[in-house]
């Protein structure tokens, strides 16, 4: 998929001041449109299809990705996949997120087994367990798309510090959660910090791949692999799930973990990409 550079700039030289402010601003207010758009087409095909929750999440994210392709987002930066070893780097970069995604679990879980909020006995794996990941996996795309790429691409474009793009995407995770029923303050929480981290590892990585890959480990295991796919845990004081099914003290603390994993993904900074060889 041939996306736009998030970093890509626009024709000439260096504009005046006020005419570079100008640009600015009708960059965000692009961006702004692409977002609300987006947002507002996913609500109308979730409706349509929501009798099958696998096909709307496949769908949404195919429109996301057709959607905010226009809008400057990428999958990998364009010079990268001209170099050697691209295939490597992204297998990394899918490996870091998913690994990253499941440290906040195993965490946040065995915190809470110490705690005494937790029960756990053996699951029982079943095909089941690979719908859950296929469904993870689409809304992490869908999600991403819209909440952490279309942020930094106007950003890029905007010529503001992509740490602000970070910490809007954040807070744009948890308005989504938030507006759905059922929503608290813990699990808006849950959803911010791994809105932040996603943001994060897409600035990280200058494409999407790390980000879906963190954010669809983390829904599949806090949700299906927790509730009998791998194991089967019994919440005493709060629960670990995804989106509003979470919260207490659990979701709390896995808000934490992800905060930090976050914070230490940003202080990592962006890597240069790698050029092709002359």
């Amino acid at each position: 998929m041939a996306h736009a550079p998030l970093n890509a700039a626009e024709g000439g030289g260096p504009l005046p001041d006020r005419a570079r402010q100008q640009r600015r601003l009708i960059d965000l207010a692009l961006g702004a449109a692409w977002l609300v758009g987006l947002a507002a087409a996913l609500q109308i095909l979730s409706a349509l299809l929501g009798s099958s929750p696998l096909a709307a999440a496949l769908a949404g994210a195919v429109v996301a990705d057709l959607v905010a392709a226009r809008a400057g987002v990428q999958w990998t930066d364009p010079l990268e996949r001209e170099a050697p070893g691209h295939r490597a780097r992204l297998a990394r970069r899918v490996g870091l997120g998913a690994a990253l995604g499941a440290l906040a679990v195993v965490l946040a879980l065995g915190a809470s087994l110490a705690f005494g909020w937790a029960t756990v006995e053996a699951g029982a794996p079943s095909l089941s367990f690979a719908f859950a990941l296929a469904r993870a996996v689409a809304l992490a795309v869908r999600d991403e798309l819209l909440l952490s790429g279309i942020p930094l691409a106007t950003a890029a474009r905007a010529g503001l510090s992509s740490r602000w793009a970070v910490a809007f995407s954040a807070l744009a995770h948890g308005a989504a959660l938030g507006l759905a029923p059922g929503a608290t303050a813990s699990s808006f929480a849950l959803a911010a910090a791994l809105g932040a981290l996603a943001a994060a590892l897409f600035r990280h990585g200058r494409g999407a791949f790390a980000a879906v890959a963190a954010h669809a480990s983390f829904t599949v295991l806090a949700g299906a692999g927790l509730r009998g796919s791998l194991l089967d845990v019994t919440w005493v004081d709060g629960a670990l799930a995804a989106g509003t099914r979470a919260f207490g003290p659990p979701a709390w603390l896995a808000a934490a973990v992800l905060a930090i994993l976050a914070a230490l993904v940003l202080r990592a900074g962006a890597p240069r990409p790698d050029r092709p060889a002359p």
